[in-house]
């Protein structure tokens, strides 16, 4: 018979005081760690200007963000101020060693593009939020074990804590405050409820409790204190996840509607379309290839009512209006004509 309870408990594989100075070695951000973050940042900064997810991936892998914010959180959790202290000093100065890098990389580079890489980590979304913290109850499980190596480089991996600073200092390199604010609160969650998972496993696991009746300390506000903030931080992300929501159905909807009309009135030669939102409205602009000889503009609106709650601009290609000759013009005329002519016969065969 299975014994599930030894199936699903958490052994400690290490004494509560090596956990301990485990935990407070990786706090410390100087020498081997101050540069490897400067590389890391670099690394990211590449990944995220040229597009690259490998270089991205392999800055996460060796950046030594993470350290601080666990000792911090543990410390929060046994009562520890000079932890606590240690923690969030060492955390600020590589929050500000590495906006530094990231905005001096992202000054000096000739390439000023918004890229996919940059754009995803500028949106933070309560998934994040959720990810962050099993990301803390991997990274404690990986220091309370004795092989954590792998377990560490997957949690760099998942919480993603060195690309949101990048976006970040991109933001200020470009005066792009969207950028700034955004990176910076991704980063921000991330931190914060990697801290949220460390100290929810440190009470589930007794260290809390250890060092609690060791020192003789009472620590019963912290629960509520860390509960009120986590529920603070929370709400920008609810929003911004219903924003993103709302965004996907919406450039959803437009996929279904022009592929709608490319089976129904295959005369409209559609080269592009753009889904925007401005002044609370909806608006879908299409632009064709055809030009207002071949299909005139009333018979374009004649679509307009198939989409009730989004606004419908209807465009020629500038190109094609500036580059077609005359008889270009005549020969798209007597193509509409012949297409005509073959619905006609179709529709009459049909009759008969």
């Amino acid at each position: 018979m299975i014994n599930f309870q030894k199936l699903l408990s958490l052994p400690k594989e290490e004494e509560e005081d090596f956990t301990f100075n485990e935990i407070e070695e990786g706090i410390y951000f100087r020498g081997h760690n101050l540069w490897l973050l400067v590389i890391s940042m670099g690394i990211a900064c590449i990944g995220l200007n040229i597009n690259s997810p490998a270089a991205v991936i392999g800055a996460m892998l060796i950046s030594p963000l993470m350290g601080p914010i666990v000792g911090a959180a543990f410390g929060f959790s046994i009562g520890n101020r000079h932890l606590i202290k240690l923690g969030i000093i060492n955390w600020a100065l590589m929050i500000v060693v590495a906006l530094c890098s990231s905005t001096l990389y992202f000054f000096i580079t000739p390439f000023h593009s918004e890229t996919a890489q940059l754009e995803s980590f500028k949106t933070a979304t309560v998934f994040d939020c959720f990810l962050a913290i099993l990301g803390g109850f991997a990274w404690f499980l990986g220091i309370v074990r004795k092989e954590a190596i792998k377990v560490i480089a997957g949690v760099a991996v998942s919480t993603a804590c060195i690309p949101p600073l990048c976006t970040a200092g991109f933001g200020i390199a470009n005066g792009n405050w969207e950028y700034f604010w955004g990176g910076f609160y991704f980063y921000l969650i991330n931190c914060f409820f990697i801290g949220v998972g460390t100290w929810i496993l440190s009470i589930v696991l007794g260290y809390q409790k250890y060092y609690l009746q060791k020192n003789k300390i009472k620590n019963h506000k912290i629960s509520l204190f860390i509960s009120l903030i986590s529920v603070l931080i929370l709400i920008p992300s609810i929003w911004l996840t219903k924003k993103k929501w709302d965004k996907e159905k919406l450039k959803e909807r437009s996929e279904n509607y022009i592929k709608t009309i490319k089976e129904n009135h295959p005369e409209l030669a559609i080269i592009n379309h753009e889904i925007f939102e401005e002044k609370g409205g909806r608006f879908l602009k299409i632009t064709l290839l055809n030009d207002s000889l071949a299909i005139s503009k009333e018979r374009l609106e004649e679509h307009n009512s198939l989409v009730k709650d989004i606004h419908l601009i209807w465009q020629y290609s500038p190109k094609q209006q500036k580059t077609e000759s005359p008889q270009m013009k005549d020969m798209q005329t007597q193509i509409s004509e012949l297409k005509q002519e073959i619905e006609r016969i179709k529709t009459k065969n049909n009759n008969n």
